[in-house]
């Protein structure tokens, strides 16, 4: 289920459960409504409301929900990711040279659900970064925004589901790679 959540089983969610929804992160199903966007045909939806941006309102049909949302990982999911982090099975993907097509692997992954792919793109970014900064160089615009846009992401998402602010999420990832975290039970 983490590698490939557009395949998730579950179609239906309560009110004030999280969800992930699509490049939007994080959002809290506020309410069930039945809307007519068109005038005519009306349909049942969840109302959502992103976390990171509380003014903004999203409407997902909930016959199409199952295609567009997806639950949260769990906590046993997020301990998995970190273990293969700290055990070395996520190694950072390969540098592309050509920014341009390197934008667009990076948005590709930004706009998947795989959470791997996501870490692995975050430390192929970090290593890139701390070659760039070496040398007295930085990275581009655009790989800074997609370094941020999944880090946002994530720790968004694990702290949610971990019970912690998103601001923590960085160093019980590190606290938990170096040994220091109880264990998934």
């Amino acid at each position: 289920m983490m590698e490939n959540h557009s395949n998730n089983e579950k179609t239906v969610y309560t009110l004030n459960e999280y969800v992930s929804y699509g490049t939007s992160g994080v959002c809290k199903i506020e309410s069930l409504e039945q809307r007519s966007f068109d005038g005519e045909h009306e349909e049942s939806y969840y109302k959502l409301r992103p976390l990171d941006n509380s003014n903004s309102t999203f409407y997902v049909p909930i016959d199409r929900a199952a295609e567009r949302l997806r639950p949260l990982l769990t906590k046993e999911q997020i301990y998995q990711l970190i273990d293969e982090m700290a055990d070395g099975k996520l190694e950072e993907t390969e540098w592309c040279s050509n920014s341009r097509e390197r934008r667009g692997i990076f948005q590709n992954i930004l706009h998947g659900d795989d959470y791997r792919e996501m870490i692995q793109m975050m430390r192929s970014l970090y290593h890139q970064q701390e070659r760039k900064r070496k040398t007295g160089h930085r990275l581009s615009s655009a790989d800074v925004a997609a370094m941020h846009a999944a880090e946002n992401r994530m720790y968004q998402e694990f702290g949610i589901v971990l019970n912690i602010r998103p601001e923590q999420v960085h160093n019980f990832i590190l606290k938990r790679m170096e040994g220091s975290t109880a264990p998934a039970k």
